[in-house]
């Protein structure tokens, strides 16, 4: 299994564009990322009977998993079933190209072909399915720009207008009614590597404040909805 090192940070709007300036120099700007608004990710994330995946951190459990359903700028070109899984510090994700099809079965929950597919991550998405029935439960929404360093695989990312919306079967659309979280989460950048990250890296951020944030966009969302 391949772990990452992934840290979360909430940062104010004038710090971003100082982070923002001096990474620049040292990063390069994401292929999808250039035209200055960044690039639309929406999230349809899925819990099980337990809500292992909102309860988890609360409890203390070390190992930690989320299944989602993830497209970019509404568009049904690519669309991705994932795992992403928490150790500590750690993360791995495992992702796997579906078609519209696959995604229809999935919200519905017919998965019953899902094994005979050899595929890792729809057998354990059935598995997850038949045993502990994992439905969906929101929808998270945000618009990213990412520079990244192919050297330890760096990936430094700004995340931005948080939203959180209840699940809808069609998500390939912008007419989906939001909460807006923006107004508390301004910026979440997200630092990501592989083994360490070099100190010319670590040195953009050293002058600025950044307040580490210990849960994750779905759990803010999710609490967002229960609210």
């Amino acid at each position: 299994m391949k772990l990452r090192y992934e840290h979360k940070y909430l940062i104010d709007y004038g710090t971003y564009l100082k982070i923002k300036d001096r990474l620049s120099k040292v990063l390069k700007l994401d292929d999808n990322s250039v035209g200055g608004k960044g690039y639309h990710i929406r999230s349809l994330y899925f819990d099980d009977i337990y809500e292992s995946a909102l309860m988890d951190k609360s409890a203390g459990i070390l190992n930690r998993k989320k299944y989602r359903i993830r497209i970019y700028n509404y568009s049904e070109e690519v669309i991705k079933l994932e795992i992403k899984r928490k150790f500590q510090d750690y993360t791995n994700k495992i992702s796997t190209r579906i078609t519209k099809d696959d995604y229809k079965k999935i919200y519905t929950g017919d998965v019953a072909d899902f094994p005979a597919r050899q595929n890792e991550v729809m057998t354990n998405y059935y598995l997850q399915v038949r045993n502990n029935i994992l439905k969906p439960k929101v929808i998270v929404d945000y618009y990213r720009e990412a520079y990244i360093l192919p050297y330890n695989q760096i990936r430094i990312t700004f995340d931005n207008k948080l939203s959180a919306a209840a699940p809808q079967y069609n998500i390939f659309t912008d007419d989906v009614y939001s909460k807006r979280l923006d107004e508390k989460y301004s910026r979440i950048i997200e630092v990501k590597y592989n083994n360490f990250l070099p100190d010319f890296v670590k040195k953009v951020f050293e002058p600025f404040p950044m307040t580490r944030l210990s849960v994750s966009k779905y759990v803010l969302c999710r609490e967002e909805l229960i609210k």
